[in-house]
């Protein structure tokens, strides 16, 4: 169970492009990953290369964010070291015929994975699950025809 990645995954009634964009755009983040205090560079699109700081409200130092993969409206990959172990995420979205389904995954790589996976499981998976939750609610706002 511990070497299995926390994963989660969500509906989301938008169409990739949308979802994508709010993945993609660093001032987006704050609206919906909640747990994100200051990201370093603060503005901007991320794509395959970039690095920039994170800082979750609930540690006082930033994390590295290296960004190893974007596939335009089908997600992305990063990743972070951290305490000798690398941190892997991914965000991956594909086309519904409803919308997107949205999978967000998170690996740990190092000595004590399996035990580090084993710990997080429970709350990252919550934390999952609620930022797939805000990202849908602003994903589906957005899509929303001006009209209505």
């Amino acid at each position: 169970m511990a070497d299995r990645p926390i994963a989660s995954s969500r509906q989301i009634a938008a169409p990739p492009e949308v979802v994508h964009d709010l993945l993609t755009s660093v001032e987006a983040w704050r609206l919906w990953s909640p747990h994100v205090a200051s990201v370093d560079p603060p503005h901007g699109r991320v794509e395959e290369g970039w690095r920039g700081r994170v800082r979750a409200w609930f540690v006082p130092v930033p994390t590295e964010m290296i960004v190893t993969l974007v596939v335009p409206d089908r997600g992305m990959e990063w990743e972070t070291p951290w305490l000798g172990h690398t941190l892997r995420y991914s965000q991956r979205i594909e086309p519904t015929p409803a919308g997107s389904r949205v999978d967000f995954e998170a690996r740990v790589e190092g000595p004590l994975a399996g035990v580090i996976t084993a710990v997080a499981r429970p709350l990252s998976g919550l934390g999952q699950r609620r930022r797939l939750a805000r990202l849908a609610a602003l994903a589906e706002l957005m899509a929303r025809p001006s009209d209505e």
